[in-house]
């Protein structure tokens, strides 16, 4: 199994010294409407892509005029493709494919590249499996995904994985191609430590400290009941929507809900935060993680690879199978080793990795 060093600094100028590129991206997951780590990261990769001179192509919901139905609190845009994926392949002519979500959008590239004998790379962002388990509450088990995954992803001419963990999961699992490491990146002109009081967000001021922030979807197989059930002095706040969050305001009727955030107002809570609290043992990177790191801000975690990953020897947060002592321990590090951490995720470095990954779109055979 293939890996590269996730800590590698990447250089801005090898596109320079191999020449641009056409790099098509197929993604069932963009923003708008979607706002996850998924979507980000594919735009973050795609604009630092074309800065360095590359030509790339997303297909993404919002190109398709007609959708079946909207998954409503998840924003996910079921499409009609009716071969609009196809003919923009075609057209478009790329020397990568990449395909990124196991939705309509990605199936559609994939079975495209299987009748052209077209070479595509994929990436597990994802654990579908454990996702499926948690929100059916059980009735369907993850062994029973597995195999739908494996037969997606082994379609492929290489995997990227978001750690070396998940790439070594992978490989347990069966997933059979070449399997690289694709981490992610921060932006550190939007998510720094924040001095002015006047910054901090109006649900947050003057609330008793210490401040515990969530930040993501609320969705059941996130656990955000395993956080917001410590017994704690402070202030909860979690940041977010999604399908859980009638329920979630009704049992935690104390803790703050101020909604979806984007931008410098997300930013906001981040920095005014004492603690970033990660209960998802179902994540398989966390781009909120290293949000928070670069705000200075701490992570109280539960025991699993992604924070492990992220987190490292650092000493930037604590990640414990027991949610209320990674909260009580975290509460002691320094918000400065946090920083220092943070700058180990860069979106060059992370977009280098992608773009070193990716396969040519030559004939193979399938």
């Amino acid at each position: 199994m293939r890996h590269i060093d996730p800590q590698t600094d990447a250089a801005a100028n090898h596109v320079g010294q191999n020449g641009p590129r056409r790099i098509l991206i197929a993604t069932d997951a963009w923003d708008p409407p979607q706002v996850n780590g998924v979507a980000l990261t594919y735009r973050d990769t795609a604009l630092k892509l074309e800065s360095w001179g590359d030509r790339v192509e997303v297909i993404h919901p919002r190109c398709f005029e007609k959708k079946w139905f909207t998954i409503k609190g998840d924003n996910v845009e079921v499409i009609r493709d009716r071969g609009y994926t196809a003919r923009r392949i075609d057209q478009f002519a790329p020397d990568h494919l990449h395909i990124a979500t196991e939705g309509p959008i990605g199936m559609a590239a994939q079975n495209h590249c299987r009748k052209n004998n077209i070479a595509f790379t994929t990436t597990y962002h994802t654990q579908w499996p454990e996702y499926v388990e948690r929100r059916t509450l059980g009735l369907v088990g993850a062994g029973f995904i597995y195999p739908i995954m494996r037969r997606f992803h082994n379609r492929s001419s290489g995997i990227m994985a978001t750690t070396p963990e998940m790439a070594e999961l992978l490989s347990d699992k069966g997933f059979s191609p070449p399997i690289s490491v694709w981490t992610r990146g921060v932006d550190t002109n939007l998510f720094h430590p924040r001095q002015n009081p006047e910054q901090i967000p109006e649900p947050l001021r003057g609330v008793k400290k210490p401040i515990y922030l969530y930040v993501g979807r609320l969705a059941r197989e996130k656990s955000i009941d395993d956080f917001l059930e410590v017994a704690c002095e402070g202030t909860k706040c979690v940041v977010g929507e999604g399908p859980d969050a009638a329920r979630l305001k009704s049992k935690f009727p104390d803790a703050i809900f101020p909604g979806l955030h984007k931008g410098e107002a997300l930013a906001a809570y981040y920095a005014a935060a004492d603690l970033f609290v990660f209960p998802s043992l179902t994540d398989t990177f966390g781009k909120v993680l290293i949000e928070a790191l670069a705000s200075g801000t701490p992570i109280a975690a539960r025991d699993h690879q992604a924070p492990r990953f992220i987190l490292g020897k650092s000493g930037a947060g604590v990640a414990h199978a027991d949610m209320a002592t990674a909260m009580q321990q975290a509460l002691e590090v320094d918000p400065a080793i946090c920083l220092k951490r943070a700058k180990d995720f860069s979106i060059d470095q992370a977009t280098q990795q992608f773009r070193d990954n990716l396969v040519p779109c030559r004939p193979v055979m399938m």
